[in-house]
């Protein structure tokens, strides 16, 4: 299975040609599964001291109007998330697109930053705290939204539910701290892991370098600027057999339901 993590522009004047360039890049990849940043359409207008109502209209629009055209792509499915509003609330949803069944929502932010880059608690409801991966053919995947990946627990939580693939679209800046919380992620969980983030160019904000690490947390690819898109193979058996492994076998000694 081919898995392509993408790094992507927050400013909108660069979203039309980075959206182009992805297009033509899956064509010569041909990958089956496209991972996208947190909320790829928008700028990141998270921030302030209020909520901006015709910025998150605009931002709604632009996400409705940019998963309609991911029929372009050379895939069969599309992993990111996006702003929706539900019975009032405002959210940050992960989900899947697929040729076959479209949109699919799989879950809902629940730990939300709020610091003045990242005002999200404002902005945003905490969705869903279950981390249950779902199934998507052949491929078993969980989902953590940017800041949850600091919450490993979760990740063992995936892992345990036999997930394959953890999907990470994130929002996030420099620091070493992203990718340890990665490859952490990838060890308790058994899972490959795949983190697409946004860069930033006219200002100091998210760093890009997206990646994929694998069970053992060996790095697989890495995007930049020269190469915002990225492919590479996984094989699903090699999540299956990790889970029977240290240190994921202990933890399903200590934290796998007990079956009577």
């Amino acid at each position: 299975m081919k898995v392509m993590v993408c790094e992507f522009p927050d400013e909108a004047s660069r979203k039309k040609s980075a959206w182009e360039s992805l297009v033509a890049q899956a064509v010569v990849d041909k990958p089956d599964i496209v991972v996208l940043p947190e909320m790829p359409f928008c700028e990141w207008i998270f921030v302030g001291d209020r909520v901006d109502d015709e910025l998150w209209r605009k931002a709604l629009r632009d996400h409705d109007q940019m998963i309609d055209q991911f029929g372009a792509l050379s895939c069969n499915t599309v992993m990111t998330s996006r702003p929706i509003e539900r019975d009032g609330h405002r959210y940050n949803e992960a989900f899947l697109w697929s040729k076959t069944s479209g949109y699919r929502a799989v879950r809902r932010k629940w730990y939300l930053p709020d610091v003045s880059i990242a005002r999200e608690t404002l902005w945003f409801s905490q969705g869903d705290r279950k981390f249950d991966p779902v199934t998507n053919d052949a491929l078993r995947v969980g989902f953590q939204l940017c800041s949850e990946i600091m919450f490993p627990e979760h990740a063992r939580e995936i892992g345990i539910a036999g997930a394959h693939l953890i999907s990470h679209p994130r929002a996030g800046g420099v620091g070493r701290r992203w990718r340890a919380a990665c490859e952490l992620s990838a060890v308790i969980s058994g899972c490959y892991l795949a983190s697409a983030n946004r860069r930033s160019y006219d200002r100091d904000l998210f760093s890009g370098s997206s990646w994929l690490f694998s069970p053992e947390a060996a790095l697989l690819a890495e995007t930049s600027v020269a190469r915002p898109f990225v492919t590479t193979e996984i094989d699903l058996t090699v999540a299956e057999r990790a889970k029977e492994t240290y240190p994921r076998d202990m933890q399903r000694a200590y934290f796998a339901p007990s079956v009577n």
